[in-house]
């Protein structure tokens, strides 16, 4: 017997921040049981059956007469508008062709203002094709660089397909969809829909954004985009549909934080989040325990966003952690460790004359010790970001290589050393991304690149059909290269890919691609090893090695253990506790409020999870 669910909204006291939502599930011999409906964990991605997410509402927000009318979608709505209505949700009608999204303009209205203005889009054209009930998007590879060149990006994920009684006959598509803004580096999340099929035309595409990692810039967009779709082939097609298949194969377990507190105990797991998750700032977060990923959140504020692990981030300052450092270890697995002490004059013939450059090397590099720059130009005890000055600010206006060249060559620099004095500076990466695009070109070829090596060599690996990234201005593939200081914009389930390649690296059981000696070293949680930060804290001074930000912490066991992290503005985090207990979160918290980078709550459940001083629990 089909059942028919509605909603009901129940709150879960395990956490501050944490919301789950329910359905009441009613059978007239199962009356009054609940049944969980959607979850960080239990998603539209996840789930086996479209139908089991159908809520029992006749009154629609979104009908089908929205999607015909480009003036009629006057607001934002509640997200549980797009998901499937009633109790008979049929199969949707197989497609495959080519979507064009006419220009057009969305409306905005930033959180806090008076008001709406218009952000505009340019044409795209987007191939789809239908696997099962879902619905799978073949980009061109060009309509998804994110460069300079244009600065909206639109990016969709796979999606769903299914008929519902008030369509009219048409199906009804559904797949998650995010804005990436090249200028201010900053994601937008949110949902994309459209009728079609039944031998009628195919409807406008109704957007809506209610989510985004862009610290002190929270909006809301929404509106139609008209579209015009010509059936057939779509090339690529089994390529994407084989990359998803294997996505979904090879993803690890995810459940959700409730199942945490069951195993370990609500109060023992509160308050992950800290002082952000209480102002609402926190977009997900998770700990990581072996192989289980417990998650929270997937927050919009208009619900909670149906394909959690698809969720894009702008990840800023964690892009040195999960892109430089990846990089170099990968190459230091394919060639030898000895590009570690490589330097950037030896292969950029361009920056061989330069003071600095010319003996400044790859790991120096990756230490944020490259000597160049001109902020505070005295050592001090105290932390410099040095990323502010006319240089750093001159090389990312730049956009193709060349011209990006033209301005390292300029670059000031520090009258000491490389390797000796740490400076948070991400503008040296594009010249860190050109040494090691340089390496790979010297040893497969002039065609090859490190975008590509990395794509078709590690992340395919993994499960990441496309890591998204910031790159340089050219014309071809092998002509940019990525930014490996702050342009990296995975999805929640790439970034719990990225951290377990990591991990794995540690074990020495499987080959992942990356250097087991470099990751083990940055990974430790023993020593006091890099280089003096400037930052503070209660045990001892911070540290900075091999793109890991290193914290003294003292746990419940009253032993100090050195906790790597990955830090990223608004209060992001990645933090690699001992005993593979791994927590993170993604959250646009306000950068100059102290409580936005207090990530002491994530170590503190770590330890109560597991134990960090002595031998671990469970």
């Amino acid at each position: 017997m089909l059942k028919f669910c509605s909603f009901s909204l129940m709150t879960l006291m395990v956490s501050t921040f944490s919301l789950l939502f329910f359905v009441q599930c009613s059978m007239a011999e199962e009356a009054g049981i609940q049944k969980p409906y959607l979850s960080p964990a239990r998603d539209l991605d996840s789930a086996s059956k479209v139908s089991e997410f159908a809520w029992d509402d006749s009154r629609r927000a979104l009908g089908p007469d929205i999607f015909f009318l480009p003036e009629a979608l006057k607001s934002p709505m509640a997200l549980k508008n797009f998901l499937p209505v009633g109790r008979s949700i049929g199969k949707g009608e197989a497609l495959q062709g080519q979507l064009t999204l006419r220009q057009s303009a969305l409306l905005i209205n930033v959180i806090g203002a008076l008001g709406e203005s218009e952000l505009a889009l340019s044409e795209k054209a987007l191939g789809l094709i239908t696997h099962g009930d879902r619905i799978v998007p073949v980009p061109a590879p060009e309509t998804v660089v994110i460069d300079q060149r244009r600065r909206f990006t639109l990016l969709f994920g796979v999606g769903r397909i299914w008929t519902e009684p008030g369509d009219r006959g048409q199906s009804r598509a559904l797949l998650p969809v995010s804005i990436v803004d090249s200028k201010f580096g900053a994601v937008r999340n949110g949902l994309a829909s459209f009728l079609y099929g039944d031998g009628k035309p195919i409807s406008n595409l109704v957007l809506q954004f209610s989510q985004e990692t862009a610290a002190e810039r929270e909006a809301d967009i929404w509106g139609t985009l008209a579209t015009e779709f010509i059936p057939g082939k779509v090339e690529g097609a089994q390529s994407r549909i084989a990359a998803y298949e294997d996505r979904m194969s090879s993803a690890p377990q995810y459940k959700d934080w409730a199942d945490l507190a069951g195993r370990f105990g609500a109060e023992a797991v509160s308050g992950f989040n800290g002082p952000l998750g209480s102002k609402g700032a926190v977009s997900v977060s998770g700990l990581i325990v072996d192989e289980t990923v417990y998650l929270s959140g997937c927050n919009t504020r208009h619900g909670l966003y149906p394909f959690c692990r698809q969720m894009r981030h702008a990840i800023s300052s964690m892009t040195p952690s999960f892109l430089a450092f990846v990089a170099v270890s990968h190459l230091a697995h394919r060639i030898g460790h000895d590009i570690l002490v490589m330097t950037i004059g030896d292969l950029v013939p361009e920056l061989a004359n330069h003071p600095q450059w010319r003996r400044t090397r790859i790991l120096d590099m990756i230490n944020m010790a490259s000597g160049l720059g001109e902020i505070t130009p005295e050592r001090t005890a105290n932390f410099v970001a040095a990323d502010s000055d006319p240089s750093a600010q001159a090389i990312r206006a730049a956009g193709t290589i060349d011209e990006k060249l033209a301005v390292a060559q300029q670059f000031p620099y520090y009258p000491w050393a490389p390797g000796t004095v740490f400076r948070f500076r991400t503008s040296d990466s594009f010249v860190l991304s050109l040494a090691l695009d340089r390496l790979v070109k010297l040893k497969d070829g002039a065609g090859a690149s490190l975008r590509w090596i990395l794509q078709d060599r590690l992340f395919k690996a993994i499960g990441i059909a496309r890591l998204q990234m910031q790159m340089s201005v050219g014309d071809a593939a092998d002509q940019r290269v990525p930014d490996l200081g702050n342009g990296l914009y995975p999805t929640t389930g790439e970034l719990v890919r990225l951290i377990l390649v990591l991990r794995h690296s540690t074990g020495g059981r499987t080959l992942t691609g990356l250097s087991r000696d470099m990751v083990v070293d940055a990974l430790d949680t023993q020593g006091d090893k890099g280089l003096p930060t400037g930052v503070s804290y209660p045990n001892g001074a911070g540290r900075y090695a091999l793109g890991f930000w290193r914290t003294p912490i003292k746990m419940a066991g009253n032993c100090i253990q050195n906790i790597p992290s990955a830090q990223g503005r608004g209060g992001s985090v990645v933090s690699f506790m001992p005993y593979n207990i791994t927590g993170f979160r993604i959250a646009d918290g306000a950068p100059a409020d102290p409580a936005t980078r207090d990530s002491t709550d994530i170590r503190r459940i770590g330890d109560a999870v597991r134990g960090f001083c002595g031998e671990p629990r469970e």
